[in-house]
């Protein structure tokens, strides 16, 4: 709903100037069915640029068209074109770098690029339809109107009246790692001590010890879980009383330009936000940890396994960043 503003937010930064998203969504006129390519003209000859719509063919466009532009995409969507790849020897097809405000920034070869872009054939030619973008001296010599960015300072804001049990569950997160860092000697001692001398005896109380630090180490993480459940309970609450006390404020013309499923995410991008800031962040420091106990380990144990863990650890990581980075392209196609 949101494209043809965030379009032109795009456009208008990359040529140095920063617009609010508001301000632009009020200056298109945006609604809950969208916005159409004049009123993202309109617009932007409001913030000082000139021009020009039309349809092209992907000659055209690739030859002679001012880069950054907005095309049109699948007849309901706005995409930036802000780059194209010539065909040459090495590349069968031109291809072509679009900035999609609901992805990102993706690449197409030329064919794939057609099937999203063209729209109508006149003389014989297929064409899409573009809005070129040019700024003027007038777009230059305005105030860029920023967005006030506080968020960070916002949201730190419901955490600080729990740091007592932020720093419960960072002790928790030492004493769990603590825990793993003796498992391996324990299990050292029986085999190299009371299995190599016959110490029933020994074998006894090393396995004893063991089963203590293992109900030791559950209700360590009984406690550290229920302590970020609390936790993570009551900011969550704050977060939505307060998004809702906000809303219940808004004037009812806001409520006309925006959809329902609009509000509802939101609402759930709250609970993912509190999410990211309490339960993924500490998994995320205790696998860290884990990851450096370990490799301690390793190293006092062998060199060469410890390298190998370290080379193993790289090797995953890349994977699941490329395979992270497949699955959001798939999940938008």
């Amino acid at each position: 709903m949101d494209c043809g503003p965030v379009s032109l937010k795009m456009i208008a930064k990359f040529y140095g100037k920063e617009f609010s998203l508001d301000k632009l969504r009020s200056i298109t006129f945006t609604t809950k069915e969208g916005v159409p390519l004049l009123a993202i003209s309109e617009a932007a000859e409001q913030i000082g640029f000139k021009t020009v719509g039309g349809r092209l063919t992907f000659d055209k466009l690739e030859k002679e068209a001012l880069l950054p532009c907005i095309v049109h995409w699948d007849q309901d969507h706005f995409v930036i074109v802000y780059k194209v790849k010539h065909k040459g020897v090495f590349r069968k097809q031109s291809k072509v770098f679009v900035a999609d405000p609901a992805y990102g920034l993706i690449s197409y070869n030329e064919e794939a690029f057609k099937e999203h872009w063209i729209s109508t054939k006149s003389d014989g030619k297929d064409k899409g339809i573009v809005l070129l973008l040019e700024p003027t001296p007038a777009f230059f010599k305005q105030e860029g109107q920023t967005e006030n960015r506080g968020s960070l300072k916002f949201l730190f804001g419901y955490f600080k009246q729990y740091k007592k049990f932020f720093v419960q569950l960072f002790f928790g997160l030492l004493l769990g790692s603590l825990f793993q860092l003796i498992f391996p000697f324990l299990t050292q001692a029986i085999v190299d001590t009371g299995i190599a001398n016959k110490n029933v005896g020994f074998i006894y109380l090393i396995m004893l010890a063991q089963l203590v630090l293992t109900v030791s180490r559950m209700m360590v993480n009984f406690t550290r879980n229920w302590i970020l459940l609390h936790i993570s309970t009551r900011i969550n609450i704050s977060l939505i009383s307060d998004f809702f006390i906000k809303l219940m404020k808004l004037p009812m013309s806001y409520f006309d330009t925006k959809l329902t499923g609009d509000i509802l995410q939101r609402i759930n991008d709250h609970q993912r936000v509190e999410q990211f800031l309490t339960a993924r962040t500490l998994n995320t420091l205790f696998s860290f940890f884990t990851l450096i106990i370990f490799g301690i380990v390793l190293w006092i144990y062998s060199f060469k396994i410890f390298l190998i863990f370290i080379v193993g650890s790289i090797v995953y990581v890349l994977w699941i960043t490329i395979f992270l980075k497949r699955r959001r392209l798939l999940d938008f196609k």
